[in-house]
């Protein structure tokens, strides 16, 4: 028994993690920065994080305060993976990313206003803000704050006499993902929907000469019509959005230089904007429970959007989020494309986490049921 708690204190990363970002020497913090990000890349069961996942954010918060670049950088990185990791586990009694979301958007909204804040942790601070929402988002009103601090960054880079284009980017592809958090606002006041979507600003976005920034701007608007948000928005507006979609789908404009790709990404969301209707998508992805390969079925722009944003944040941990983490395997037994066969593996992850089940109180499951209805149904089919 002393061997087997010697091997696991020897492999408790994140302890080791703990303790070298408590150190005062920057070389150290960062380099205990680096281990946490790789260690929940490749996905740390929430069992393994417990309560610590707050002295883990807190010890973030505090590279945040006093790092340099690289450190606030690889601490705003652990932060978003940390609150996809933990999702809707429960410790003591606090829901864990939603936490997580609300400790830290002033920390985000303080680094968004910054003027001094270098691209690299501007576009880092956008990728956690995206991150947190969607990890820690229950209902629409919780992606509000969010939204309002994303649409104060693309405004000021605009403003800017030389914007940065991966700050408009990472900006634009946020807003885009946090539209998949608040659903179809049919419950909700017209001012509420009204300040969360300016499509006057969207029509802008689709016409900046930056590649990455119309994509995204283009994402925005296939979860809005999806979504039926385009209902809120004024005539006018709606009008000139067709007619920017129309040109860049004929890659009428000579200025533009369109990829054969992007031409056919913008004929998609003309057609969206239009008729409706999403082209399924799969990734096949190893299977950590069979000998084969799974498939990732999306088939709404919204789960596309989210997809494309997780495989990206994710980076090279994606694969092994897909096979462990809840927020992926939660809906794979609801599927009627599951067989009892393809059932098997989505019970595995499911009681890796049975002891955190019984701990969320009925008001919790039933929040975070009607969050994962809303954004988060991924199906996995081995």
């Amino acid at each position: 028994m002393s061997s087997l708690r010697n091997s696991r204190r020897k492999t408790d990363v994140i302890g080791e993690c703990i303790d070298k970002l408590h150190e005062k020497r920057r070389a150290v913090r960062e380099e205990g920065m680096d281990t946490l990000v790789a260690a929940l890349e490749g996905f740390v069961p929430v069992d393994e994080l417990d309560y610590r996942y707050f002295t883990v954010f807190d010890r973030c918060c505090a590279s945040l305060r006093k790092g340099a670049c690289r450190e606030a950088t690889l601490a705003y990185r652990a932060i978003g993976l940390l609150a996809l990791t933990v999702v809707a586990a429960t410790a003591d009694g606090v829901d864990c990313s939603k936490d997580i979301l609300e400790k830290a958007l002033p920390v985000l909204e303080e680094t968004l206003h910054a003027p001094s804040s270098g691209a690299a942790t501007m576009v880092a601070a956008l990728d956690c803000l995206a991150a947190v929402t969607l990890a820690g988002t229950r209902r629409p009103e919780d992606a509000a704050p969010s939204v309002e601090a994303v649409w104060g960054a693309i405004r000021r880079a605009q403003d800017e006499t030389k914007p940065s284009p991966e700050v408009l980017a990472a900006a634009v592809r946020a807003f885009a993902l946090l539209l998949t958090t608040v659903g179809d606002l049919t419950s909700y006041p017209c001012t509420f929907k009204e300040a969360i979507i300016p499509f006057h600003d969207l029509a802008e976005l689709l016409e900046c000469e930056h590649p990455a920034v119309r994509i995204a701007a283009g994402e925005a608007l296939a979860v809005c019509a999806e979504l039926s948000l385009t209902q809120h928005a004024s005539p006018e507006d709606i009008q000139v959005i067709e007619m920017i979609l129309s040109d860049l789908a004929a890659d009428a404009s000579s200025d533009q230089n369109l990829t054969e790709e992007q031409v056919e990404f913008f004929q998609q969301i003309a057609d969206i904007m239009s008729q409706g209707g999403c082209p399924e998508t799969e990734e096949s992805v190893p299977s950590s429970y069979t000998s084969g390969r799974s498939v990732l079925r999306v088939s709404t722009w919204a789960r596309l959007v989210q997809l494309n944003f997780l495989k990206r944040f994710l980076n090279k941990g994606f694969r092994k989020h897909l096979q462990d983490n809840l927020l992926f395997r939660e809906q794979v037994d609801s599927s009627d494309a599951v067989d009892e066969a393809d059932e098997q593996p989505s019970g595995k992850g499911r009681r890796r986490g049975g002891g955190r089940e019984k701990r969320w109180s009925s008001a919790m499951r039933r929040d975070r049921d009607i969050c994962w209805e809303n954004k988060n149904g991924f199906s996995v089919y081995d």
